[in-house]
């Protein structure tokens, strides 16, 4: 997963007309996670749109989804605030940006914002998340040279997000 996140990130790079090797300085001992997500089984008696993991964004660079061919639940808020469904194709990611994407790049980017919600009778659901988060000491400065974000590091900056979530 970190070797399909630095592609990502090389891709990244290019698409913001930077070197190819940009960001390999920041992500060479990345402090990523691997977490097994698990929801189980509805019955018929759940609400539509039920929430079973709330609006949030994440918060390294990105994360890399592989979500149950055929799931349902995962929805994204669009440019003009609806929810849309994230269709889970067999043998695809699903790529999310981050908070500190959205910071390297000054706003350029946004984090995803998204959800998972319940669908009355839904099979059990299963996903993989991969949080991709560059290495502990690694200063992220908006690309554009702005002071739209101070520097923050990696690091200091996702323990930050974890106890102001409490997770």
């Amino acid at each position: 997963m970190e070797d399909l996140a630095a592609r990502i990130m090389t891709a990244f790079a290019a698409a913001l007309t930077l070197p190819e090797d940009h960001f390999a300085r920041f992500i060479g001992q990345p402090i990523s996670a691997l977490r097994a997500l698990h929801y189980p089984a509805t019955g018929a008696g759940i609400a539509p749109g039920q929430a079973r993991a709330g609006a949030h964004t994440d918060y390294g660079s990105l994360t890399i989804l592989l979500p149950q061919p055929g799931s349902r639940g995962l929805e994204i808020r669009g440019p003009d605030g609806q929810w849309q469904a994230v269709p889970a194709p067999e043998n695809a990611f699903v790529i999310n940006l981050g908070d500190l994407m959205q910071r390297w790049t000054a706003d350029a980017w946004v984090s995803t914002l998204h959800r998972v919600v319940a669908h009355p009778g839904q099979p059990a659901r299963q996903s993989l998340a991969f949080f991709h988060q560059p290495d502990w000491g690694a200063v992220i400065i908006p690309l554009d040279g702005s002071d739209r974000y101070p520097p923050v590091e990696s690091g200091p900056c996702l323990m930050a997000k974890f106890r102001a979530t409490g997770t």
